[in-house]
């Protein structure tokens, strides 16, 4: 892949199912490529503890559409789209007890053959609205113009309550 030397490589899911001792070592050499020939890097991976240490901008996409993008530490920090938010909340955490269930995000990805209409993730969704269900959201920025998010009720919006037919448990994703 490098030898014609391209301008951008693409690294997709490059480090999955290695131990992190040789997925470092990967991803350093990737680096070292990177910075040596001058070129862009697109790293595709569902590991956020290796976005957030190697990549300048995040794109978060789900069935096939990017649902937001921002620079990795604001993306980190503030983060909109209801996708991402259970992305997050999935993560395992060191301080929560060691027995403790998982958090998973409920249902099962769309048929990318056959989406629904209006936002993929709405059945999955448990802050959807009958508008979620009507069209798909575009891209807007937030007060941030690096930051730009697809989502009808965003993270801390006016609509932040779940749907009535949600529980407690699943309403912490």
């Amino acid at each position: 892949a490098l030898a014609c030397e391209p301008d951008l490589l693409i690294a997709d899911e490059a480090t999955t199912a290695l131990d992190v001792t040789v997925q470092r070592q990967i991803l350093d050499l990737l680096h070292d490529i990177q910075r040596d020939r001058d070129m862009a890097m697109i790293l595709v991976s569902h590991d956020l503890g290796v976005v957030s240490n190697r990549c300048d901008d995040v794109a978060v996409m789900y069935a096939g559409r990017i649902v937001e993008k921002a620079p990795t530490q604001r993306l980190f920090d503030h983060h909109e789209h209801r996708y991402t938010q259970a992305l997050f909340g999935a993560i395992p955490r060191l301080d929560t007890a060691k027995h403790a269930r998982l958090q998973t995000i409920e249902g099962t990805p769309p048929n990318l053959s056959d989406l629904p209409p209006g936002c993929a993730f709405a059945p999955r969704c448990h802050y959807r609205t009958p508008q979620c269900n009507a069209a798909v959201p575009p891209l807007r920025p937030t007060d941030d113009p690096a930051h730009h998010f697809a989502c009808l009720n965003p993270v801390g919006g006016p609509a932040a309550r779940p749907t009535a037919s949600t529980s407690s448990e699943e309403s912490r994703i």
